[in-house]
């Protein structure tokens, strides 16, 4: 049938009920798809954006409003209830019986969460007696603001929507790659010069223009911590090299080039180790999964070396230097971390299972352990750590269902998904993951995508996802 225009087809009372259905669910999706940010006036998932834009481009750990209370005010906070808050105002909140999506990952962040509560409870009389209660409530509350921010991450974001967050995702990594690399080359820290003094409690770092004992640099970006910087490089490379590989036209993939370049050129910036390791687990976890791809950008290694050494000259052969075998073990955090298993054994001997309170152990009175699975088996023993290792088993096998698709919209992500997950497991062991906000938060976000990309896949997908294909690990493309 037409319309009385003579133009596109008319679904009437005469039709059979199974054309109207299928009609009405098309011009539904269609709906949604036209609505998806940012070409949107919906409020929630700009709302998200500002908040990812504030992990990049803002000093936010280092604002703390002048807001009376038990714990610290920082700039996330009331963002994330302004993010809570819109979420609750919104319609689907309002009219689905579910709005929440619900997925392996939301019982692991739920489980881990409540093995912590139960760690402080279980040990509260001897950390008030310690002075170790208040430390304990204050790690909580930061817990919960990421459990909070994942679950309405993984509710706000549509399907559709994942692949453009990601490549904005990318946009302000670059932003941030661009400063940081003007900090290592010029000593102008411009978050921290310029962004946070706009914000009211701003606290400038006492580590910006620092030199750390060995003779580096201290690079912060809009961090207070160069291993942040770093580690939020790396977990953003992924889906730089995931588009990079998809890329047809010469033009994107020149981009996606420079936005590579730029991210490893911003975490070399920092000089820390973790800054080569932890990009190079990415590209392990790429070849896993593209092998040929991959190997057929190895000519870009070489340009690669080259304009990172022109970017910031000298901080990739420093890096080199201290991943030497003759001095790898010279380096103070290298040695310490050595150090650090046999001092905390007595700790984890008398409380394995619930540890002795979820980070109660002030690593300024005791020892930097630089290790969070070590901070996460003094303070919730066992439980809590396995719990904690769930998040990123359940959160990589959602990424991992969906980069084996085929889905040319959903497997780009979901394999830079994948490897950022990877990445952050292996992050976890070299620096205290939970500490640096920007590093948890950045990982919730991911984490979202993946199960929203997974949760959301049609059956068709779905199918295909478990099928073996040529993009599957260790396949042909």
């Amino acid at each position: 049938m037409e319309t009385a225009t003579g133009v596109g087809p008319f679904v009437g009372p005469s039709d059979p009920p199974a054309i109207n259905a299928r009609t009405n669910r098309s011009r539904e999706l269609d709906a949604r798809q036209a609505a998806d940010w940012p070409d949107t006036t919906r409020l929630l998932p700009w709302a998200l954006f500002g908040f990812m834009a504030m992990l990049w481009v803002i000093p936010f750990d280092s604002i703390v409003l002048p807001v009376g209370g038990p714990v610290d005010v920082t700039l996330d906070r009331p963002f994330l209830v302004l993010l809570l808050g819109l979420w609750m105002l919104g319609a689907n909140a309002i009219r689905e019986k579910r709005p929440m999506r619900t997925s392996a990952v939301h019982w692991a962040f739920g489980i881990f969460t409540l093995i912590a509560v139960l760690s402080v409870l279980a040990n509260s009389e001897t950390m008030v007696r310690l002075g170790e209660f208040d430390l304990a409530i204050k790690h909580l509350a930061l817990l919960a603001s990421y459990v909070v921010f994942f679950a309405l991450a993984a509710s706000i974001i549509r399907p559709s929507e994942v692949p453009k967050l990601s490549k904005a995702m990318l946009g302000l990594a670059c932003l941030t790659a661009i400063g940081t690399i003007v900090e290592y080359r010029f000593g102008t820290n411009v978050f921290h010069e310029t962004i946070g003094p706009l914000f009211p409690g701003y606290i400038r770092p006492a580590g910006i223009g620092a030199i750390d004992s060995i003779g580096r640099k201290e690079i912060l970006g809009p961090s207070i911590q160069p291993l942040a910087i770093a580690v939020m490089m790396t977990l953003a490379l992924p889906f730089a090299f995931a588009w990079l590989l998809e890329a047809k036209e010469r033009r994107r993939r020149l981009l996606y080039m420079l936005v590579v370049v730029l991210l490893i050129g911003g975490a070399v910036a920092t000089q820390k180790k973790t800054s080569m390791v932890g990009p190079a687990v990415c590209i392990l976890v790429l070849i896993a999964y593209r092998p040929r791809a991959m190997v057929r950008l190895a000519p870009l290694g070489i340009v690669l070396l080259g304009v990172v050494h022109f970017l910031a000259p000298g901080a990739l052969g420093g890096v080199f230097d201290q991943l030497l075998p003759s001095q790898v073990d010279k380096v103070n955090t290298t040695k310490d971390r050595v150090s650090d298993y046999q001092a905390i054994r007595p700790d984890l001997v008398a409380h394995p299972l619930l540890g002795r309170g979820y980070e109660s152990y002030d690593q300024k009175k005791h020892r930097i352990l630089d290790n969070q699975y070590l901070t996460l088996a003094i303070g919730v023993g066992l439980l809590g750590l396995l719990s904690y290792v769930a998040i990123f088993f359940t959160a990589f096998l959602s990424a991992h269902r969906v980069a084996r698709s085929g889905d040319p919209d959903r497997a780009p992500p979901a394999l830079g998904a994948a490897a950022a997950i990877v990445a952050a497991f292996v992050a976890s062991a070299l620096l205290d993951f939970l500490a640096l906000p920007q590093i948890p938060y950045l990982f919730c976000l991911i984490a979202a995508m993946a199960v929203v990309l997974a949760k959301d896949m049609a059956p068709e997908r779905a199918a295909e996802a478990a099928a073996p294909a040529e993009i599957a690990v260790g396949g042909a493309r």
